[in-house]
């Protein structure tokens, strides 16, 4: 039985749409991948974001303290010191010294008069020091002549004033100076003992001031000169 047109018609246009509507799906699934492979290339990637610790509460920066800056220190001025004076130097007593002939020897020119320290030591057979005719004293002719003695040594001492010429004697004997010796002349003074010996020199001559004490005298003994040319006394070491 032939079909109707009309449902002829109904059928082509029923398989038309199919046929349009599957192309329509299959292109949509064909381009389906192509557009997110478009879109994956259009949009950029994004670029890893580096994180930065903020805090979160900004601080205010403290203000900085001024530094106490502390003076230089001024190195002390160090004065110098003066120098410290130098000490006098100390009378030198020792026999021979000038202060030591100061101290046992005076002169007074208006009489003519020689006033001389006879030590007996101190310290063993001497006289001021000296021993076996070490010492001189020079005095000025004519002059009158005081002679205080005292024995500083702990053994007994005398004196008196012997000739310059001859051998020495043992003991005291007569003195070659009227007056011109100590008491106890043999016997001798004791320590701090002591003898004043008063007399007058010729115009020249060579004495020995000796101990007459017995065995004393060998080595106890100094010089005694009278000289015309002195003008005023001394006493010191012999020169030879």
């Amino acid at each position: 039985m032939p079909i109707p047109l009309s449902t002829r018609f109904t059928t082509l246009l029923v398989a038309g749409t199919a046929g349009i509507v599957g192309a329509s799906c299959s292109k949509s699934s064909d381009e389906s991948p192509r557009l997110e492979t478009a879109a994956a290339a259009t949009v950029p990637a994004q670029q890893p974001v580096t994180s930065v610790d903020t805090p979160s509460t900004a601080e205010a920066p403290k203000p900085e303290t001024p530094k106490t800056v502390k003076p230089a220190r001024k190195k002390p001025v160090v004065e110098a010191a003066a120098p410290a004076p130098k000490p006098a130097p100390a009378a030198d007593s020792t026999p021979g010294s000038k202060a030591g002939q100061e101290k046992s020897l005076s002169y007074d020119a208006a009489t003519n008069t020689v006033t001389f320290e006879l030590i007996g030591g101190p310290h063993g057979f001497q006289f001021n020091g000296y021993a076996a005719g070490g010492a001189t004293l020079t005095i000025p002719p004519k002059a009158n002549v005081v002679m205080n003695f005292t024995n500083k040594d702990g053994t007994p001492h005398s004196a008196e004033v012997i000739s310059g010429e001859g051998p020495l004697p043992n003991a005291g004997v007569d003195p070659a100076i009227p007056r011109a010796y100590t008491s106890q002349l043999l016997q001798g003074l004791p320590q701090e003992g002591g003898d004043v010996m008063r007399f007058q020199v010729p115009e020249s001559g060579t004495y020995r001031i000796f101990c007459g004490v017995p065995g004393h005298g060998i080595s106890m003994w100094i010089w005694m000169k009278v000289d015309p040319a002195a003008k005023v006394p001394s006493f010191g070491p012999t020169k030879a």
